[in-house]
């Protein structure tokens, strides 16, 4: 029932549901673990902590001990929800612990390898050495590292992300204005304090409280909880290391070539950029990421102020034209524009794509752009509660307010348990 009422787009009924079939059996730890993932989804932080902490030891902190466990998912799932809240520096600290379980994994197959020869367990050695072969393309790995070098290119793209942890500029403030910004800034400095020494009494009251209560391990203390360092690096460097990576190891996935396009053309590399085209049109040359980062690479051609290397110009100028069929940029977008309306059931993202290629191309209007969406009734494919925010988001963005409610009245038609749209 919770993952039906979460397809249909109510979260928060969904973590509801689930946790009331977990407070039938407090035992069960996988339904107690499902519970804890569908709080983080909805967004219900504390809820989840409280759900999860019911399975880790009693001393210490909860999330210390996950870290200790290598529990990737837990930490994925709220990596994500502190990613959608903004918190990108506690974001980056929760992924990169995630890289770091694999590092340690890619670290401890050392200590197999005398041993596996002495016992002669060669059999199991082979299937490990077969492991960590693939050990930089698993999936969790994989979404990590994706997800870190897209938080870093949204920061380079937009340095006032990082602005909201910023000291107020109380000059340009009334009085008014500027004492309340000082109450909320001591406010916030007193929770942050207050929670602090929470943590350090409830870590001192379990270690030394009771001599029958097993002392447990010291933990070193953490001194960056913000994640501030990690945002301080230098963010075009970090995501090309991690699309480097994905490439390598994860060459089957168009995800791992759309991001190496785009921290490649981010870097001035068109030719970089132009093999990751070619690399994601042999996964799947109907992609929507395809599409819309071509439309991307023929406007950044004509619109850069500096060009590449003769050679580089050469093989660009003979081979990107093979992307667009040898049409211009108009006779691209408008033959995408025949092939989605031709087809009802083409793919909402390729819609929207499309639609947004319209607007950047000039190849149409607004108007032109909405129908290409609206006329889809929404009896398209991928049509999930993802994508339809994403279409919204490009809706409001070309200011069609007829148009955004046509687009949310089919979206609550098709999603009856969706609240907040």
């Amino acid at each position: 029932k919770a993952r039906l009422l979460e397809a249909g787009g109510d979260i928060q009924q969904a973590a509801d549901v689930i946790d009331a079939g977990r407070d039938l059996d407090h035992q069960d730890r996988y339904i107690n673990n499902q519970t804890t993932k569908t709080f983080l989804r909805a967004g219900r932080e504390e809820d989840a902590k409280k759900r999860i902490a019911l399975f880790t030891r009693e001393q210490g902190s909860p999330e210390q001990y996950l870290y200790d466990m290598q529990c990737a998912w837990y930490e994925l799932e709220l990596a994500d929800l502190l990613r959608r809240k903004g918190e990108f520096g506690k974001s980056l600290r929760k992924y990169m612990a995630v890289v770091k379980h694999y590092e340690d994994y890619h670290e401890d197959q050392f200590d197999f390898h005398s041993y596996c020869i002495r016992k002669v367990t060669m059999r199991a050695y082979c299937d490990l050495l077969r492991f960590e072969d693939d050990l930089w393309g698993l999936p969790h790995y994989g979404r990590a590292a994706e997800e870190i070098a897209k938080i870093h290119l949204h920061i380079h793209d937009n340095p006032s992300a990082l602005e909201s942890d910023a000291e107020p500029d109380y000059s340009k403030m009334t009085p008014a204005e500027r004492k309340k910004a000082k109450n909320m800034a001591r406010k916030k400095k007193n929770a942050a304090a207050k929670g602090g020494s929470k943590s350090d009494t409830k870590s001192n009251n379990t270690n030394g409280g009771s001599g029958n209560v097993k002392k447990s391990k010291p933990h070193a203390i953490d001194e960056d909880p913000s994640g501030k360092e990690l945002l301080a690096l230098n963010h075009l460097d970090e995501a090309k290391k991690y699309a480097a990576i994905l490439a390598r190891h994860a060459p089957k996935s168009i995800s791992s070539w759309a991001l190496q396009y785009d921290v490649s053309v981010r870097r001035g590399k068109m030719l970089m950029g132009l093999q990751a085209l070619f690399k994601m049109k042999s996964i799947d040359s109907n992609s929507p990421q395809l599409f819309s980062r071509v439309v991307d690479f023929s406007q950044r051609l004509g619109s850069r102020s500096s060009k590449c290397h003769d050679t580089s110009e050469e093989i660009i100028s003979a081979e990107f034209p093979k992307l667009m069929g040898g049409k211009t940029l108009s006779e691209f977008v408008k033959s995408a524009i025949e092939r989605v309306k031709s087809d009802a059931a083409s793919d909402l993202p390729m819609r929207t794509a499309v639609a947004k290629a319209i607007v950047s191309s000039g190849v149409g209007s607004a108007p032109d752009s909405l129908s290409v969406i609206l006329d889809s009734k929404l009896n398209c494919r991928s049509a999930n509660v993802d994508s339809c925010r994403e279409a919204l988001k490009f809706i409001e963005s070309v200011g069609g307010q007829s148009g955004k409610g046509q687009f949310q009245a089919l979206v609550v038609t098709k999603f009856p348990f969706l609240k907040d749209f």
